[in-house]
């Protein structure tokens, strides 16, 4: 695994208030640094959202960033999860280091899964929040 940032961004079922297992690994393993925000658009999947990020978007994404303890371990897991392949076109995500704007301005590059499928027939949380 590349080296990148120690921070995590997630938006989604990774957040707080979810209770699966990779949430409770991830609450578990790492220390929570706020909310934050990214340009970019959110899409409902299915009962899981993704986001893509677009630098010059009017639209924003809404999540948490929390410092990673076991960074190459856990990556590797979330990876897992996140179904994220050697082959990025059949990926479902793709991990990028996305810039993240936290609640007080300040700018954390960010480790981020963006949705990495058509978005084409996919309803577009308006909001930027996803909430289950």
């Amino acid at each position: 695994m590349a080296a990148g940032p120690e921070y995590l961004f997630v938006y989604g079922t990774l957040m707080q208030g979810f209770s699966n297992p990779f949430a409770q690994k991830l609450h578990a393993s790492s220390v929570f640094k706020g909310n934050g925000s990214f340009p970019g658009l959110l899409y409902k999947i299915d009962w899981y959202p993704g986001a893509v990020y677009e630098k010059d978007s009017e639209s924003t994404v809404y999540g948490e960033v929390y410092e990673l303890q076991n960074v190459p371990d856990l990556i590797r897991e979330l990876d897992e999860y996140e179904e994220v392949f050697e082959d990025e076109n059949v990926s479902l995500y793709v991990r990028r280091i996305v810039p993240v704007k936290m609640e007080d301005e300040s700018v954390l590059d960010c480790w981020i899964y963006l949705y990495n499928q058509p978005v084409v027939d996919l309803v577009k949380i308006e909001s930027g929040i996803f909430r289950g």
